[in-house]
């Protein structure tokens, strides 16, 4: 019998050794795929069991969650619930949270962040105290980070193309509906101390009555606040106003037509609920190729232009970055908003 030559021979082993590792990489993706899907089942029946038992949970005899329709999935990379209408009360503080349909999700590799997602209106309502918002927007997102055993690290709200109605003697009456591109708002406990929260809120195309389109950004800490919240969720503005009352740190900047708005400072709140401070305020004219796209005004948009500009003489001028304009003292004496010896207006007490 003739020999095959020695090169057909070492092909010969080079394809029988090519196929022994495309087999044995096969096998070893059906084991990793086998395995990942028992991990997952794993965590399906064990969240299954952890919905039915909260779902279930009654305080004196009023159920706490309502999922209509619940359905579990989200296989392969998470846990998905979805919900067809939904209503969560918290007899504690008496907030109610109602809409639908929702989806609450969690990404394997981070079970400790529960994310919602929604097309739907939100309803949230706090009978007692007479308060009321509606939420509507294409897309609505929140999330919530635990740690355990049962702290919250930070929580999230997200709303596009959000409108937010209030029945609230502070929101609802003084500005009316908001409306906005996108609105944004992120809470923390304070990293260096145990009782202290960091709020931000963010806004894109922000549109309120009577006042012009604006975006920005703020962010502040409420001294005590992660304290009073945690003490007394049915009220815990009032507590925190009792015990504290402190926004610590405040730093923002608000876009305004032409005008870009720098703030700083600290206020304190007394337990009426009215402000007392002093705040730094940057009011800075545009670049001038910024003023040359945007040369053409709207009320819309720059209705405040003209009071921004007087404003801007009772400063002293100031350069930052690439701007220029000029720092303003702003002072808050029980509610009274000052410039220098100029009223501005006055602050709503908080309640």
């Amino acid at each position: 019998m003739p020999q095959q030559p020695p090169e057909q021979t070492n092909q010969v082993k080079q394809k029988k050794g090519a196929k022994r590792l495309l087999w044995g990489a096969a096998i070893i993706l059906v084991l990793i795929a086998a395995g990942w899907s028992g991990f997952w089942y794993y965590g399906y029946t064990t969240t299954q069991a952890l919905v039915d038992q909260f779902v279930a949970r009654e305080v004196n005899g009023q159920k706490i969650v309502r999922c209509q329709d619940r359905k579990l999935g989200g296989y392969p990379v998470r846990l998905a619930l979805d919900c067809s209408s939904y209503a969560v009360v918290d007899p504690a503080s008496g907030w109610q949270v109602s809409g639908g349909p929702l989806q609450v999700y969690w990404q394997i590799h981070e079970p400790g962040r529960a994310s919602i997602k929604t097309h739907a209106p939100m309803h949230i309502e706090q009978p007692a105290f007479g308060q009321s918002y509606d939420i509507t927007g294409s897309l609505i997102q929140s999330s919530v980070l635990l740690t355990p055993p049962n702290g919250i690290r930070a929580v999230s709200f997200k709303a596009e193309e959000a409108t937010l109605a209030a029945n609230n003697a502070v929101l609802g009456q003084p500005v009316g509906t908001i409306k906005a591109d996108s609105l944004e708002f992120n809470a923390s406990p304070r990293q260096q101390t145990t009782g202290d929260l960091d709020l931000t809120f963010k806004a894109s195309e922000l549109s309120i009555d009577r006042i012009p389109v604006l975006n920005g950004e703020m962010t502040f800490t409420a001294k005590d606040g992660l304290n009073a919240l945690m003490q007394d969720r049915r009220d815990p503005a009032g507590l925190w106003l009792r015990q504290s009352g402190k926004i610590e740190n405040i730093d923002g900047w608000l876009e305004i037509g032409q005008k870009t708005l720098k703030l700083k400072g600290d206020i304190a709140f007394n337990q009426a609920g009215l402000a007392n401070g002093t705040l730094k305020l940057r009011i800075l004219n545009p670049s001038l190729e910024t003023a040359k796209v945007k040369s053409t005004l709207s009320a819309e948009r720059d209705g405040f232009n003209g009071p921004l500009t007087g404003l801007q003489l009772m400063g002293k001028p100031v350069r930052d970055g690439d701007l220029v304009g000029s720092e303003v003292k702003i002072t808050l004496v029980n509610g009274a908003i000052k410039a220098g010896f100029l009223p501005l207006g006055t602050l709503p007490a908080l309640r």
